[in-house]
């Protein structure tokens, strides 16, 4: 028997048929694959629906969105209302479009997605419906039959609709309109549209029916008001009623709604152009008024400047306050660097701590020092994170067009590297961009991408450099100091390699290796029955901070089979002094277990005498800058003096690094100083060099 069927039932075939003339995109997906999809949803892509069958539906998406869905689409499932979500068409363009997601029961899920761009409308205007129903009543002379259908579609349709007359008073409205606008028909029958009258949009709204008039028709999108003031965002469709005579008897003015679309369209263009974090433009939109720069003064004969600032520190403040208190650093860095600028000028977030400043029309680049200088003002200032303070500053780097580049990626490019000057000149300060910096950062492009293959080709060695005893003229020990004979690259510089292994996060493995190979060595000198040495090690922030740091260095001395009087850390007076209270919890761990600590670089820091109580360091190395002059600067001299002075007072050993010449030694001796390194004595040699020398010890 039959189920009886109501008269509404569509068929499958119907069903099938009614889908396929839907603009809007649908398909259904099985396991993540589509299973089939409407012709509406296959020319919105650019593509065949066959062509589509079977392909994972993360792949009609733009790549930034497929990936955050390559696990699959239950994260979407969720969300009712639907996801902005941009596809891409098989001739590489984007849709922006809001998708929604409907599971079925049989595991399968129901995908729909509305275009926002307007290109792919999802069906004609209920207008122009209208008088396609109202040709064909003429064709087949079926008025009655019309006048029954136009009628249930007015007051069915979800469209408002309004009917006027030549003076433009309102004749007809349907219950839609009140709906959307809040206004009752009893209150704007036989008057004009409430958008006539107001004096925001009457001028805007008598041009629209005068443009209908002249041509039969106008379509846009515009701003109105519903009755209690809201604004909302409609659809809007104005034609004309002709009479058998051609003369005008009525204006028909349909409108949808299209408030929530416009909500989605300004949340996908917010997510593609302006950073989530700080509001300030984005990369993608940050090239776009960089290349409109570019562009104008091409045409207008001007120059165009930019600024590439990245912010001192910020690394600090992450790893020790945390990434919340990192990100209101970030976003109010972002609100002074605002203030610092002209209207005129874009602030960009790159990423990370990387900020951008475009100014156009700049004039002359005399101007950008005074921005820059604005902005180095500006960071300089203490930032109140939620209670806690913190320290930051910038380093900038300033290109201009045409002088420099004559492109937007160029002028990046450029910008860039002046930055990384900035930071090489002792940061908070700005560079501009030089013709020579193209060298550097081909090389520095080369290093970096050499240095993740240097473990891999185990290319990493050290060096060791004596220091000798001055009253006893013995070695009492060696510095570990890290080189690298690169395949392509041959022996690159320390000064070079060392400052891009910290940012690309390498220096932490790399001090974790340069820890055990030195303590192996050790082993081994011993084991040849060379006199006991200390060898001394350099630790870098990221390895005080290092989680177990005190285990692992325990691990490196049993497993080499060495005490911990064999081994010395070196520290900087800046390095510990930006993370105080950790770094001296640390070191005391370090010096009970019998670790030898030693303060490097002395007199370039925070030197105080409370800096040397607070720390348990056993010997102080003065910089090698006082050294150098220390026959020919009576300054110098009497610094030298002095932290021999203060050392001693405390009890604490001084060492002199960079010792170059005889007169030097004497002097040192001198002013009591107990120890020397440097050239005068030896280079830094290799671990075999440093068995010969430990033999045969030069008289000095």
């Amino acid at each position: 028997m039959t189920a009886e069927r109501s008269p509404h039932h569509l068929d499958d075939d119907a069903a099938q048929r009614l889908l396929q003339l839907v603009g809007d995109l649908l398909c259904v997906c099985r396991e993540g694959r589509v299973d089939w999809i409407n012709a509406g949803g296959a020319h919105m892509l650019g593509a065949a629906a066959d062509d589509l069958i079977g392909q994972p539906f993360v792949e009609l998406l733009h790549p930034d969105h497929a990936a955050a869905l390559s696990s699959g689409l239950e994260p979407l499932l969720a969300e009712p209302g639907g996801a902005p979500l941009m596809l891409r068409r098989r001739d590489g363009d984007v849709v922006a479009a809001v998708v929604r997601f409907h599971p079925a029961s049989d595991g399968s899920v129901l995908v729909h997605a509305r275009d926002l761009t307007g290109r792919y409308p999802a069906a004609d205007s209920l207008i122009t419906a209208v008088n396609r129903l109202e040709e064909r009543a003429r064709e087949l002379t079926r008025l009655s039959r019309l006048s029954s259908l136009s009628a249930r579609v007015f007051e069915t349709a979800s469209e408002g609709i309004i009917v006027l007359d030549t003076d433009l008073r309102i004749t007809a409205v349907n219950p839609a309109y009140t709906e959307i606008t809040g206004w009752p028909a009893s209150e704007v029958l036989g008057r004009k549209p409430p958008c006539l009258l107001d004096p925001e949009q009457s001028e805007a709204t008598q041009l629209t029916f005068e443009a209908a008039r002249t041509t039969g028709r106008w379509r846009g999108e515009r701003w109105s008001k519903r009755r209690d003031g809201e604004r909302y965002a409609e659809r809007l469709g104005v034609s004309t009623v002709l009479d058998e005579a051609g003369q005008l008897t009525h204006y028909v003015v349909v409108f949808s709604d299209i408030t929530a679309r416009k909500v989605d369209e300004e949340r996908v263009r917010k997510q593609a152009n302006y950073d989530t974090l700080t509001g300030l433009p984005n990369r993608a939109l940050f090239l776009d008024r960089l290349n409109q720069a570019v562009s104008n003064a091409q045409r207008t004969d001007q120059m165009v400047g930019l600024m590439f600032i990245d912010l001192d520190g910020f690394k600090l403040v992450n790893d020790t306050l945390g990434h919340d208190m990192g990100d209101l650093l970030l976003q109010e860095a972002g609100r002074r660097l605002s203030n610092c600028v002209r209207s005129g000028d874009t602030v960009a977030r790159l990423g990370g701590d990387e900020f951008t400043v475009v100014m156009p029309n700049l004039g002359a680049y005399q101007n950008a020092p005074t921005v820059a200088t604005r902005i180095l003002e500006a960071l300089r200032k203490p930032f109140d994170l939620a209670g806690k303070e913190a320290f930051v500053s910038g380093s900038i780097g300033i290109t201009v067009y045409p002088d420099d580049a004559r492109d937007a990626q160029t002028m990046l490019k450029n910008a860039d590297a002046a930055m990384y000057r900035a930071k090489e000149h002792g940061k908070a300060n700005f560079q501009f961009f030089t013709a020579d910096m193209n060298a550097a950062i081909e090389e520095r492009l080369a290093i970096k991408n050499s240095l993740s293959k240097a473990f891999d080709r185990d290319e990493l060695m050290l060096y060791f450099q004596p220091k000798l005893d001055l009253a006893a003229r013995t070695v009492t020990g060696v510095e570990a100091l890290l080189r690298w004979n690169a395949a392509d690259l041959g022996m690159v510089s320390p000064a070079k390699f060392i400052p891009i292994m910290e940012e690309s996060g390498l220096i932490g493995r790399v001090g974790e290796w340069a820890l055990a190979a030195a303590c192996r060595q050790v082993r081994r000198w011993r084991d040849a029955g060379l006199p006991a040495i200390r060898v001394a090690i350099n630790l870098s922030v990221r390895q005080l901070r290092q989680p177990g740091f005190v285990d692992l260095v325990e691990k490196a001395l049993d497993t080499a089979g060495i005490d911990a009087d064999a081994i010395e850390f070196e520290i900087t007076e800046g390095m510990v002094m930006k993370d105080a209270d950790n770094a001296v919890a640390i070191l005391r761990r370090l010096s009970d277990m019998g670790i030898r600590l030693a303060m490097d670089d002395f007199g370039t820091g925070y030197s105080s005498l409370s800096v040397l109580k607070r720390f348990p360091v056993d010997s102080i190395k003065i910089d090698r800058t006082f050294i150098s002059e220390i026959g020919v600067d009576s300054d110098s001299h009497e610094i030298i003096r002095t932290i021999i002075s203060m050392g001693h007072s405390l009890r604490r050993r001084i060492v002199a690094e960079g010792v170059e010449s005889i007169e030097q030694v004497r002097l040192l001796e001198r002013l009591g100083c107990d120890e020397i390194q440097g050239y005068v004595l030896a280079p830094p040699l290799p671990a075999a060099d440093v068995e010969r020398f430990l033999r045969e010890v030069p008289a000095i």
